[in-house]
């Protein structure tokens, strides 16, 4: 599982997601294995619930939920634009989970045979990263589209845990649901990362020609006239003069940091490394000023401009982050 875990990282050509952070996103899976099994644990206690029957039912539930909530706060919180990552950061804690629950199999299933021990602990590891690979997947396409509340993450929460439900059932022998398993996960995901790239492509490509356009208008005789320059003069009558200027250096500011961050996705891709650049900071540090200056009111009116979706976001904590 961790071998497989590298070479999906290994197979993102963007390199959205950083071995650091897939280490920490296993640790993390870790962590939250230790902490289902304490809950499992103290749920058959208090209830004296038998235990094939809490893990054909309750268990699923908990083990999933648990699972999903830290890669819907990746997602929440822009750490993941795309499928790819999206993918990778829920094997891996999906993975890590699996460690912790295989090493739990290997210390109280001591009695049964290497045969038993191998098929369900493959089994049970695919289950694992597959269910919450899924749930990442459905979930920041949810979020690409806008939905918004409790309404994003529940769909792919739904199917990660019917996922584990029917895997958890007897209506199959276990070397028949392993064997469907590591069938049927590597052709998903290699459809998604197929889909994933494209679409970042196709992105790159024609927000990278708006924002180079933007750029080259800004401080011209053309951009007066321009789609933009004549929205920005829509606002005269809504906002005063000195907090219009900093409202189109945050435009400014903002197109060229977009533009970096593009930048920065097609070097990783043709496999450059991506040199530190000592003016980064101090235009990070000057964006989060002029957001504050142009307040709530100020960003709001300058989105259809500047976007405020969930690439927007995730772009420039991408630079953030590197």
């Amino acid at each position: 599982m961790v071998i497989f875990l590298c070479g999906l990282q290994l197979l993102d050509t963007f390199k959205l997601v950083s071995m650091r952070r897939v280490l920490r996103t296993l640790g993390i899976g870790c962590g939250i294995a230790v902490l289902c099994y304490a809950l499992n644990t103290a749920t058959l206690d208090a209830t004296h619930v038998p235990l094939a029957a809490w893990a054909r039912t309750g268990a699923p539930i908990l083990e999933e939920t648990a699972k999903a909530f830290y890669v819907w706060c990746l997602i929440r919180t822009r750490r993941i634009g795309f499928m790819v990552d999206a993918a990778i950061c829920g094997f891996a804690v999906g993975a890590g989970f699996a460690l912790v629950e295989n090493l739990v199999y290997f210390i109280s299933l001591s009695d049964v045979g290497w045969a038993t021990y191998a098929v369900r602990g493959f089994g049970t590891a695919v289950m694992h990263g597959g269910a919450t690979a899924i749930f990442g997947i459905v979930t920041i396409n949810r979020a690409l589209r806008q939905a918004t509340g409790w309404r994003v993450p529940t769909l792919g929460l739904g199917m990660a845990i019917l996922i584990h439900l029917l895997y958890n059932q007897t209506l199959w022998p276990p070397v028949i649901a392993a064997a469907a398993f590591l069938l049927a996960l590597p052709a998903i995901l290699a459809f998604v990362f197929w889909r994933s790239e494209e679409g970042l492509e196709k992105w790159i490509g024609s927000k990278l020609d708006k924002d180079i356009d933007l750029l080259q208008m800004i401080g011209t005789e053309k951009f007066a006239g321009s789609p933009a320059g004549l929205y920005l003069r829509s606002l005269e009558k809504t906002f005063p003069p000195e907090l219009l200027g900093d409202m189109l250096c945050y435009l400014h500011l903002s197109a060229e940091l977009s533009a970096r961050a593009k930048g920065v996705l097609l070097l990783r891709e043709m496999g450059f490394p991506v040199p530190a650049d000592a003016e980064l900071a101090g235009q990070l540090k000057e964006m989060a000023f002029l957001e504050v200056s142009i307040g709530r009111a100020g960003k709001l009116a300058l989105t259809p401009l500047v976007g405020a979706g969930h690439l927007e976001v995730w772009e420039i904590l991408q630079l953030s982050d590197g």
